[in-house]
């Protein structure tokens, strides 16, 4: 076996040329040295033991061998291809062999690869000028720049007719339907052959070339990235402010994805718009990878990050850590910017802590009912009749969900509606088929306590509720935040704190809400309507126990405790941003109480870029205060629509009176307050990549969802005309 032994070492070429000996021994072919391939980039080398005979001992066996050589046989070996970068030079256009058909193709906004157009073809080819002069060699190119040469402008000889300016727009508004009613691309593949067959006497629907794939390629790489691009360019401008906000989710192909969306004044709305950002894929979860993702955004948008002045997301640490985070990052490169965590997000996990002192019998019951009928159409069916016997209106028991904002607060409803038909079934269902699980329910349902810790929930989530969907508007309302929270929490803390306490205190923040010395007698507690009407009665029933409806009451006491604990804690308003927020407030800036806004320019530096002096801008703020509101019949209630009134008054040589305060409100205007935007995406986002859709790349999503938004703004895709610049098709 020893003569086969091939031993592999690798060498520099230098070393095998100083050790290799000559032979002189015959060896076979297979022995030659080999040529070393033109195309390497790394030599290795294999030593060959080579015999050249054998000898016999006495006995006949093989036990010596012939002469034995060594030879090193060079060979190569193929590194990892690297990936070319397909850029276009702008200098090819005024090369002589590219002049006049050459230009870059608008589709190449997104990847390392961009690409050239040519005018005469009608294609798109490599940005790499060996592929564009290959292209121009070719004999269908020569013919038609030969025909042009001849007959004049290309732009002559492919004028647009009217006939297929039509085709093509009708091909264009079919893909914004796909998109705004969220239908499959495959549809085009039965729908284009059906229109030609219902109308054979239209020019247009026997014109129409529109299949999957062209549907496809319409939305990413047209619809999509017209509409981004669009955006792209209203916030790349120096002075262009706009706030971030951003969250991840998990899509149902298992992929993480990042989503963003902004708010900026858009200026030719003449109003704040919350947009449609991106949507990327995330490599990593790490605050890092998000933060180089947020960076590689803007990078490769030519948008200055010095234009941000908001940032929002959820209250993960990897978000808002104190230490590590993309925020703390973020404050590293921006120190102005204002991070704003998601209000919605805060108040849902207040309540979800307070609620953790309540029974978790109530709780179970609930969860445990929503999926006693969710995979069962027969307990559906048979629960029907129970509520026509009741009757009680024919809703579906809800289950609460992880993922939804307070969703408990629906279920509370639902099970307080249909309680007595519930009720009703599980006794029925113990009686013929029992099981631990509806043995259980029907025990929690028959507890006194349970229908009244339900009415108790009923209101105080109804509060908790009646916040979040506060700020869950798109409207600009950071300025309500502090107020808004600071109102929720005295009439949290009035429910079982003196009122003259609350009363004295000038700053809810610091009332010591655990102090018992405060407390109203147990007995007065406010529980809402119902569950104190419930409590009454069950004072005035001699057989029931006032141990247990003292202790129901120490519970509800120790929940309003936890709650206003939770919300102090995670509302902070820590940031002095807050102090000089009202200035939003048209009655507020009428009242003169803040006499200048020199604060707000130091606090975002970028602003004395814009603006022509901090004095000019106090010269409009104080103008604006002395203007005879009282005759100008202005909407107070609505900021932004005040604002817009007062900036379009302009003077005597038709000039704006207020340029520089406008840039200033509108900067407050834009600050987040929470991430609804991000889960509006989501759900759209969910909607779009179903089970049948899983295969949709983060592309076509981004696509489809910066499509939709469009379209929709502009009235839908029936009244939606498409632009000039989509007609195109480059």
């Amino acid at each position: 076996m020893d003569r086969w032994l091939i031993k592999k070492t690798v060498s520099s070429k230098q070393n095998d040329s100083s050790k290799d000996a000559p032979s002189t021994s015959k060896q076979d072919d297979s022995s030659k040295e080999i040529p070393t391939p033109t195309t390497s980039t790394q030599e290795e080398a294999i030593t060959i033991t080579v015999h050249s005979g054998l000898e016999r001992n006495t006995s006949g066996s093989e036990t010596d061998y012939g002469e034995v050589e060594t030879k090193k046989i060079k060979y190569a070996t193929a590194t990892t291809k690297r990936k070319r970068n397909y850029k276009f030079v702008e200098a090819w256009l005024n090369l002589p062999q590219f002049k006049g058909w050459l230009s870059r193709s608008q589709r190449a906004e997104r990847g390392e690869k961009e690409f050239a157009y040519c005018k005469l073809c009608d294609c798109k080819l490599l940005a790499h000028k060996k592929i564009i002069q290959r292209h121009a060699d070719t004999k269908n190119h020569k013919v038609k720049l030969r025909t042009i040469s001849e007959s004049g402008k290309i732009s002559d000889m492919y004028k647009m007719t009217a006939a297929v300016k039509n085709i093509k727009r009708a091909e264009i508004k079919l893909c914004g339907l796909l998109t705004t009613n969220n239908l499959p691309f495959s549809l085009m593949d039965t729908l284009t052959p059906l229109l030609s067959n219902i109308f054979p006497d239209s020019e247009i629907a026997r014109g129409l070339k529109l299949k999957r794939t062209k549907a496809t390629m319409v939305v990413t790489e047209d619809l999509g990235n017209f509409f981004l691009s669009e955006l792209y360019k209203s916030i790349q401008e120096p002075g262009k402010f706009f706030s971030l906000v951003m969250d991840e989710t998990t899509d149902i192909s298992v992929k993480k994805q990042c989503a963003f969306t902004i708010i900026h004044f858009d200026d030719v709305h003449n109003k704040v718009s919350t947009r449609f950002f991106d949507i990327v894929e995330s490599e990593g979860g790490t605050a890092n990878d998000l933060f180089k993702t947020v960076l590689n955004i803007f990078e490769q948008r030519k948008i200055p990050i010095t234009n941000l002045v908001g940032f929002s997301s959820d209250t993960t640490n990897v978000m808002f850590g104190r230490y590590n985070s993309v925020f703390s990052l973020l404050k590293e490169v921006l120190p102005s910017v204002v991070y704003v965590k998601c209000s919605c997000h805060m108040a849902h996990l207040a309540v979800s802590k307070a609620c953790l002192k309540l029974p978790k019998s109530v709780e179970d019951l609930l969860r445990n009912l929503g999926s006693h009928f969710s995979r069962s159409s027969s307990r559906q069916k048979k629960f029907l009749d129970f509520q026509n016997f009741f009757k009680v209106e024919i809703h579906k028991i809800l289950t609460p969900s992880n993922t939804r904002w307070l969703s408990i607060k629906q279920c509370v409803d639902r099970l307080l509606e249909q309680f007595n038909p519930l009720l009703a079934y599980l006794t029925e269902l113990v009686f013929e088929d029992p099981s631990s699980t509806t043995e259980q329910m029907l025990l929690t349902m028959k507890n006194t306590f349970t229908k009244i810790y339900l009415e108790f929930m009923n209101y105080a989530l109804g509060l908790m509720t009646s916040f979040n969907e506060i700020f869950q508007s798109e409207k600009p309302l950071l300025y309500k935040l502090k107020p808004e929270t600071e109102r929720l929490l005295k009439t949290i803390c009035s429910n079982y704190i003196d009122i003259s306490v609350i009363r004295r205190e000038t700053d809810i923040f610091n009332l010591d809400h655990k102090n018992p010395r405060y407390f109203v007698p147990i007995e007065d507690i406010y529980l809402g309507i119902e569950a104190t009407e419930s409590i009454q009665t069950l004072r005035n029933d001699p057989a029931c126990n006032k141990k247990e409806i003292n202790t129901f009451l120490a519970t509800i006491l120790d929940f309003y405790i936890e709650l206003v604990s939770n919300m102090k804690q995670r509302f902070t308003f820590e940031d002095d941003i807050y102090k000089y927020l009202n200035i939003v407030d048209p009655l507020y800036a009428q009242s003169f109480q803040t006499q200048t806004l020199a604060y707000i320019v130091n606090r975002f530096p970028a602003l004395s870029e814009v603006i022509e002096s901090q004095q000019v801008l106090d010269n409009e703020w104080r103008q604006h205060t002395l203007l005879d509101f009282s005759s100008m019949n202005m909407n107070t209630n609505c900021p932004e629509e005040y604002w817009k009134q007062i900036f379009k008054m302009k003077n005597a040589t038709n000039t704006e009176i207020f340029p520089n305060l406008k840039k200033v409100i509108n900067l407050l205007l834009i600050l987040p307050f929470s991430n609804a935007s991000v889960e509006r995406v989501f759900s759209n986002l969910f909607n779009i990549k179903t089970d049948k859709r899983n295969f949709l790349s983060t592309n076509t999503v981004r696509g489809i969802l910066s499509s939709k938004e469009g379209i929709s703004l502009e009235g839908g895709c029936v009244k939606w005309e498409p632009s000039q610049k989509l007609y195109s098709g480059t």
